[in-house]
């Protein structure tokens, strides 16, 4: 039967044995040589001599949809602040990704590949480079380096000039076109790369792994297109007048004071939309990046949001017939910023726009840039995870080439707690953790599980894993040791700190243990250093004592959640309740939980919501035994197509309890049984009915709340 769980405190008596507390942190030397030039700090501040460098750009660029040909000409003045002299610049050429042998971690449209970034011109203060000449220019990877006549002294300033032309690429992935009148433009200009403290120049190739990592910068940048084109960038609007028509352009100035949503451009002023002026400027001060994105057939909601005294102007651009779909966005993202502001991480958005265009049609992921995102639907999640990048890596420059869980991680975990607190509309059956679970639990124990400290670099291969789930888990398991007061003066305060620098992952760890006064070094080296994996086991119930035994090396909290005996009407409430991780600290392998009223109990369930290695042994009475007396019918196993999605179901048996497993992806569960045609997963986020079909075939529908999605298959 289905356990429906309350909360209520209780007593526990716990029995343990200590031992001595674990080690420091390795330090590597790279960080080690940081903390002796003291550029950074062991309580997780920046250092008294930390310093970056900083880069202006003037950019003019044209856009010609129907060869999709972008020509660009930029001016860009580079300050070497480091304690360096330094003999080349090295500038990024993201689209060099599609030159022809150079290595992408993707499939791409065969159109896309070919000379990459052509580059007309390079001129370094005055002079004209020759861009055949070694000793001048070197191209490698999606890299130029220009080597110096001179080198660049330390405090002093160069001016560089570039002349280049590239495509919008077919190839959907961050950037490109989203069909033949509507591009998404990123990674689009020749970019100095940073120079830091730790590396000293990022040679990282991007191999559409690899995102950002970026200098703060300001942009001032003039984008030519047709003039039957809308055009949304980072920055502020300057010369709206000299573009909008007078009706469009009262609107515009409207909706920068209104709480209400303000249709800038209709569906009846998109029919016969011609502008005033095909350039647009828009500039920024102090951001990373610069993106922008243009259409013919895109309608412009836009309203404000008060972050303090400061009115953020909202904007949601989106393809006219979806309107139906698209309308709310725009609301969305004004609540999503209070929330940020005010609640979670508590930090005012920084920025004074931000826009959300909805380009990446029906697939349902999203690519962040300053002051913009591009996403692929409406839904809530996905909105408020671009949003959330807005603070990492953007106001906090992470180093995301190395370190993607610095700041995927953040958003993953920041999406989840801010819809489970702010947008639950719905009462579930499963915890707040549980949310993390799925991600982690189909990897833990494998030989890609590694360290969550492991530079990017090395886990190209298991990007995901490591850049979302297993972060922001542990993100999770620090919230849960902190509490959320706590915690969040953490995150505030490491914000605060890190707003508009780079901070390493030791200046996370360093921070987080200096403002919660803690040491977090069990939690840190099992978690960020060590190989392991989670795994605890009920060992035995025995006259209302639960012995558990923690087989893994990762600490978990432990979930208990335990129910009484359902016939008798005078039973006890069936109750819930979660220990934390911290009660592993001292290394202890086993713990005694004192059950109270154990001669009514019906069943216990450890860890249900948390990822478990072997999560059959966390049942009393066992799973199996549970399968026992159901007399389970065999013939429901098998595969399922699943008519909604071009994937299958397989239903199998594991040491006769009943496994679930969509193939080719990551989700898959034991399933514990409520009646002999109805199962749930272990952590209630995943259920499945079996129904009878015609021809004796099974037919399942299959519900993950996670997704907010039912499936339906039929036997083969």
């Amino acid at each position: 039967m289905k356990l429906k769980i309350f909360i209520l405190s209780f007593s526990f008596i716990i029995l343990s044995n200590s031992i001595n507390a674990q080690s420091d942190l390795h330090i590597p030397r790279e960080i080690q040589s940081a903390y002796e030039k003291q550029t950074r700090s062991k309580d997780g501040k920046p250092g008294e001599k930390y310093w970056q460098n900083e880069v202006n750009y003037k950019i003019d660029v044209a856009v010609t949809p129907s060869t999709r040909l972008i020509n660009g000409k930029e001016v860009v003045e580079f300050t070497n602040n480091s304690p360096d002299d330094l003999s080349e610049v090295v500038i990024r050429l993201y689209y060099d990704v599609f030159k022809k042998g150079n290595a992408r971690s993707i499939q791409v449209n065969e159109k896309d590949i070919g000379e990459g970034t052509i580059i007309k011109s390079v001129i370094v203060e005055g002079v004209k480079y020759d861009l055949s000449d070694r000793k001048q220019i070197r191209r490698i990877g999606t890299n130029m380096s220009i080597l110096l006549a001179e080198p660049l002294k330390t405090g002093k300033k160069i001016t560089l000039q570039f002349e280049w032309q590239q495509k919008v690429p077919l190839t959907l992935r961050r950037t490109g076109a989203v069909d033949e009148t509507s591009f998404f433009i990123g990674y689009w200009y020749p970019q100095v790369a940073v120079y830091d403290d730790i590396f000293g120049w990022d040679k990282i190739d991007y191999t559409f792994t690899t995102e950002f990592y970026n200098n703060l910068s300001s942009f001032d940048v003039n984008i030519t297109a047709p003039d039957n084109f809308l055009v949304w960038a980072t920055g502020t609007l300057q010369n709206s007048a000299d573009i909008l028509p007078t009706s469009i352009h009262k609107k515009y100035l409207k909706a920068q004071s209104s709480k209400d949503v303000i249709n800038i451009v209709t569906s009846e002023e998109l029919k016969n939309l011609k502008l005033k002026s095909g350039t647009w400027n828009y500039k920024a001060t102090e951001v990373t990046d610069f993106a922008f994105a243009m259409s013919d057939h895109y309608l412009w909601d836009a309203a404000v949001e008060k972050v303090k005294e400061n009115n953020v102007l909202i904007n949601t651009a989106f393809p006219v017939q979806e309107i139906e779909k698209y309308k709310e966005v725009t609301h969305i993202q004004q609540k999503i910023i209070k929330h940020f502001t005010y609640d979670v991480p508590g930090v005012p958005y920084p920025y004074p726009q931000f826009t959300t265009f909805i380009g990446l049609k029906n697939r349902g992921s999203g690519m962040e840039f300053p002051m913009m995102a591009n996403n692929g639907g409406p839904g809530k999640p996905l909105t408020i995870h671009e949003l959330f990048h807005s603070y990492f890596p953007m106001y906090v420059r992470i180093n995301e080439r190395r370190f993607a869980w610095m700041d995927e991680g953040w958003a993953d975990f920041i999406e989840i707690l801010t819809m489970h607190k702010f947008f639950n509309d719905k009462k579930e059956d499963h915890s707040f953790y549980s949310k993390f679970k799925l991600g982690v639990q189909r990897k833990i124990g494998s030989i890609s599980s590694l360290p969550a400290v492991t530079s990017t670099v090395y886990t190209t291969d298991n990007y995901g894993y490591h850049a979302y789930s297993l972060p922001s888990f542990t993100y999770a398991l620090l919230y849960q040791h902190l509490g959320e007061k706590k915690f969040l003066k953490c995150l505030k305060t490491y914000i605060e700190r890190w707003a508009k620098k780079s901070p390493t992952p030791y200046d996370f760890f360093y921070t987080f243990e200096n403002v919660s006064g803690e040491d977090l070094s069990f939690f840190w080296n099992s978690w960020y250093f060590k190989m392991g994996y989670p795994d605890l086991k009920i060992e035995s119930f025995n006259e209302g004592n639960l012995i558990i035994k923690r087989i893994g090396e990762r600490p978990v909290p432990i979930s208990l959640k335990v129910a009484y005996d359902s016939i008798n009407k005078k039973s006890l409430q069936n109750y819930s309740s979660i220990l934390g991780a911290d009660i592993w600290k001292n290394n202890n392998r086993t713990l005694t939980i004192k059950i109270p009223n154990f001669k009514k109990i019906e069943s216990i369930v450890i860890n249900s919501d948390f990822p478990d290695f072997n999560e059959s042994d966390n049942f009393y009475p066992s799973l199996s035994n549970q399968y026992e007396s159901l007399n389970l019918d065999n013939s429901i196993l098998g595969i399922y197509p699943i008519e909604e999605f071009p994937m299958e179901l397989l239903l199998s048996k594991k040491e006769g309890v009943l496994m679930f497993e969509l193939l080719n992806t990551s989700i898959k569960a034991y399933l514990q049984p409520l009646d002999k045609y109805s199962f749930v997963s272990i952590d209630g986020t995943i259920s499945l009915k079996i129904l009878k079909e015609k021809y004796n075939k099974h037919k399942v529908e299959l519900n993950l709340s996670l997704y907010d999605r039912t499936f339906t298959g039929i036997q083969k």
